[in-house]
């Protein structure tokens, strides 16, 4: 009896000090008292972004198909090792503006998130060729495409077996493309164009009375040839096919852009805009039939949008500014989380940038995350913007991902996926993000 005793002591006391390593309470130190705040802070008062002079502009652009003439895993609510039918193929697409010796890309991907391993891939050949590109990585998040692209241990879970060769020809074609429409380019007038959609996203986590941002926004290129390309982005979830469905498809964003071109555009590309949080609601139909009601719908909207002209000649500024962050939060419990080694050993450590993008006075700011429309809402993003006479847009995945940023009143009560499981850097950060977007928007 004293041996068992013995035993079950040694075997409660291995168990705690087990999880006493795998598992310790959520920081919920205020965010002004942390020091990955002061040092954030810091860091925007001594950004000096790349700034071009006043000139005229130049674009290009080209698009290419990344469906794989093979099986792949798919990325999206939940781990399906292999696609079994194609709707429609998925693809990438390039803008590039030249202004003078600037030279600034934007990439999108039909994919769930900009891929970290495709973005270092393309970065790193950029500067191997010195080849001085400031790119602006997105993805349309569309749920219903391939996964295989991070080699993590949860990420080889969670969106399947680790495609190297797919990764390693996917980057190639943008590096490709990025030289196509580099080399296309024509001389462009630039608009900033916007419409109001609001009816048509609902907040996922308080549909009754959750803030939205419901607006598509974008710039519209008219090229000497008169030639058109638009860039879009919009804040609904692209989340319309069925759960289990092994069908690839581009969702809403791919319906759109096809309906585009039917209206007199030639090239379209989406990117996805502050889709934390929100979802498509007022269409209806299942899978494909809402699909192609909403690439409608939203397609009509951009036709109809006010447009405002940019000057002929206009500057461009940029910068990467990364992010500090603290250690990871992952919870497991209401006030407890997995320790920074765990979530390291699983996943990867938290890292991730701001991208600044200014054109003329429009003003691009790509996120690492599912950034939330609601904090752009309630915290009056746009109106701040435009007291300096600018136009922002927010978009998310530019090529890091580090959770999703919702608005801070929902992670002390909420339980839904989004402030639980997905939410990896803890509380506070919906005011984090507001701060640095305003520092941003200081920038002269």
């Amino acid at each position: 009896m004293k041996k068992l005793i013995k035993w079950l002591v040694y075997t409660v006391l291995g168990l705690f000090v087990l999880a006493m390593l795998l598992v310790g309470p959520i920081d919920k130190t205020p965010l002004k008292e942390q020091p990955f705040y002061q040092t954030m802070i810091s860091r925007l008062d001594t950004i000096h972004p790349n700034q071009s002079q006043k000139d005229k502009v130049k674009v290009g652009w080209s698009k290419f198909n990344i469906t794989p003439s093979y099986s792949m895993p798919m990325a999206g609510y939940t781990p399906k090792d292999k696609y079994e039918s194609i709707h429609d193929s998925i693809y990438g697409g390039v803008i590039a503006m030249t202004n003078g010796s600037s030279v600034n890309v934007f990439v999108s991907l039909d994919l769930m998130l900009f891929p970290p391993s495709i973005k270092n891939r393309v970065n790193e050949a950029l500067k191997r060729q010195r080849k001085d590109y400031f790119v602006y990585y997105s993805a349309t998040h569309t749920h219903s495409s391939l996964g295989g692209w991070d080699a993590s241990l949860v990420g080889r879970l969670a969106l399947g077996s680790y495609h190297t060769e797919w990764v390693d020809q996917t980057a190639n074609d943008i590096l490709d493309n990025i030289e196509k429409a580099k080399t296309s380019s024509l001389p462009s007038a630039t608009q900033y164009w916007e419409n109001d959609a609001s009816e048509f996203v609902e907040n996922r986590l308080d549909a009754a009375n959750g803030q939205v941002d419901g607006k598509l926004r974008g710039l519209k290129f008219i090229r000497a040839d008169s030639s058109k390309a638009v860039i879009v982005t919009y804040s609904a979830h692209p989340t319309n096919v069925e759960l289990l469905s092994r069908v690839v498809s581009g969702d809403y964003p791919s319906a759109l852009t096809k309906q585009l071109k039917k209206k007199g555009f030639d090239f379209g590309l989406f990117m996805a805009g502050m889709v934390g949080s929100h979802r498509l609601k007022g269409i209806e139909g299942t899978d494909f039939e809402r699909i192609d009601k909403a690439g409608l719908i939203l397609a009509d909207r951009v036709v109809a949008a006010t447009n405002q002209n940019l000057a002929d000649s206009i500057s461009i500024s940029s910068a990467h500014i990364p992010i500090a962050f603290g250690p990871s939060q992952l919870r497991i419990a209401k006030d407890w989380k997995v320790r920074d080694w765990v979530f390291r050993s699983l996943l990867n450590p938290l890292q991730g940038e701001l991208t600044y993008l200014q054109i003329g006075h429009v003003v691009f700011i790509g996120t690492p995350a599912d950034f939330s429309g609601e904090i752009f809402a309630q915290e009056k993003l746009e109106a701040i913007a435009a007291a300096t006479g600018k136009k922002l847009i927010v978009t998310s995945f530019n090529g890091n991902y580090t959770g999703y940023i919702t608005a801070d009143r929902y992670y002390a009560k909420g339980n839904e996926e989004e402030v639980m499981a997905l939410n990896w850097v803890g509380p506070f950060f919906g005011e984090y993000y507001t701060e640095m977007i305003r520092e941003i928007l200081d920038f002269k």
